[in-house]
């Protein structure tokens, strides 16, 4: 019973199942494998093109120039106001002293107890209030009850309705039991100062605030100004001549600069003096971001194209595509842009930039490089973002292999298919497998019965002698 017992034929089974699962699976899976694992390097790859495309849209833009033309302040001082360079900015030089920082205007009622009776009968009453381009009469209805600092409130609350985008009304309380009414303006500069007083009615002269003239504030708690309004504007000195402007931030001084003042100059603190240069350091990082993207997209294809130093094949070796982008990288690195102007910046190489087949693009002479960027920026600019720049080609080649409908996205839909093919098939043949294991063990079974019948039958006949000499 031995030759097939229950274990013996499982044992068959199983070997059976395991010769045909290496005939017939195996080679499936290799091939599944190889698949996902060309699918998950492209699609690697790709993440890293994409980034090295959104640096190179920055770098393409001939709009703004980008970093290459862009300018930067340098400050001698830079406590007492800030210089923001735009691209169109000249290389120059200035001095600059601010004498005074320009103010909100602002006006104040007498300070009045805050329940003491307004002694102001019902009705409408009117007030006309300006600030720069708004002038308006307000009006507003008292029913005869209110006290000073109700009065207050139904004056702030008209003001802030009708000129809320010119003048702003509060009111606070110096000290516990007393009220002021306080309005400020919203731009600053003597243009905009404040003027209020009583249309119809008294209602502005109750509270201390009906002002025919500007009047300043006095500490007896009087209502006024507490600016003059020569105190309003901005004023400052540009290379030892007066300037007046109504507001910190000032953009009409000089031309693409903007100066945005901080603090007041006192007597005796030197003039601060402000240079307008190239951003050598800004284009410089973007350079050398350049570089760090098109290296980490080169090495990962290179890398997976030759052999390991261990001998191990690259999943790239013999991929046509792979070989192709990389070869794409090298001449678009050697490369002369066509259509600059004999005697400007045509390759990488003559900013001081060199490609390694071995390692991608290096900064061969920083030196150099630098010299460009602070000396001939315009240069370094065409070179990358002109029509047929630098930046303008590596773009237009990464878009083609990672759009949506690009060579790596093409390429990662086929493997897809045939992953999902072969698992179809896998699934296919492994219940193929199944049944026939399912056939064979039938067979087996069949087998074992009529051995042991026949073994049952050659007991029985030696027990009658049957064998017996």
């Amino acid at each position: 019973m031995d030759a097939l017992s229950t274990s013996t034929i499982n044992n068959l089974i199983n070997s059976s199942r395991q010769s045909e699962y290496s005939k017939r699976i195996s080679p499936l899976l290799q091939k599944k494998t190889k698949f996902t694992n060309l699918s998950n390097v492209w699609n690697s790859l790709k993440t890293k093109l994409s980034s090295f495309k959104s640096l190179l849209s920055n770098l393409k833009d001939v709009n703004s120039g980008g970093s290459f033309t862009s300018k930067t302040a340098e400050l001698s001082n830079g406590e007492y106001f800030s210089v923001t360079a735009n691209s169109g900015a000249s290389l120059s030089s200035y001095d600059i002293r601010v004498n005074q920082l320009a103010k909100n205007d602002r006006v104040m009622s007498d300070t009045v107890a805050t329940l003491d009776s307004a002694n102001l009968s019902a009705g409408t009453y009117s007030i006309q209030v300006a600030s720069g381009e708004y002038d308006q009469v307000i009006n507003f209805d008292l029913a005869g009850s209110e006290t000073k600092e109700e009065l207050m409130e139904k004056i702030a609350e008209a003001i802030n309705e009708a000129l809320g985008d010119a003048v702003t009304a509060s009111i606070f309380s110096p000290i516990n039991g007393e009220s002021k009414l306080s309005l400020q303006a919203i731009e600053s500069g003597s243009e905009s100062a404040i003027t209020i007083k009583d249309v119809t009615g008294g209602a502005l002269d109750s509270i201390g605030m009906n002002f025919s003239s500007r009047t300043l504030m006095s500490e007896d708690g009087s209502g006024g100004y507490l600016n003059s309004s020569s105190e309003l504007d901005a004023k400052l000195t540009l290379n030892g001549v007066s300037v007046v402007r109504g507001s910190n931030t000032i953009d009409d001084l000089i031309s693409d600069v903007i100066i945005s003042l901080k603090n007041e100059m006192e007597v005796g603190i030197p003039t601060v003096n402000v240079i307008v240069k190239n951003n050598m350091e800004a284009a410089r990082t973007d350079i050398d971001d350049f570089i760090a993207k098109f290296n980490e997209s080169y090495s990962y294809i290179k890398n997976n194209y030759y052999a390991d130093e261990d001998g191990s094949r690259g999943i790239f070796v013999g991929n046509a595509t792979a070989l192709g982008l990389m070869q794409s990288f090298s001449t678009l690195s050697y490369q002369q842009v066509e259509g600059i102007s004999d005697g400007n910046f045509k390759s990488l190489s003559e900013i001081g930039i060199k490609f390694d087949p071995a390692s991608g693009l290096k900064v061969d002479d920083s030196e150099k490089l630098n010299d460009a960027l602070e000396s001939n920026p315009q240069q370094v600019a065409d070179l990358f973002n002109s029509e047929n720049g630098i930046a303008n080609k590596f773009y237009d080649l990464v878009e083609s292999y990672v759009s949506n409908d690009g060579v790596i996205s093409n390429l990662i839909d086929q493997y897809d298919s045939s992953l999902t093919y072969l698992a179809d098939k896998i699934s296919y043949r492994e219940e193929q497998i199944d049944s026939n294991a399912a056939i064979l063990r039938k067979k087996y079974e069949q087998m074992q019965m009529q051995l042991a019948t026949i073994y049952s039958t050659q007991s029985s006949m030696s027990a009658l002698g049957v064998f017996d000499y």
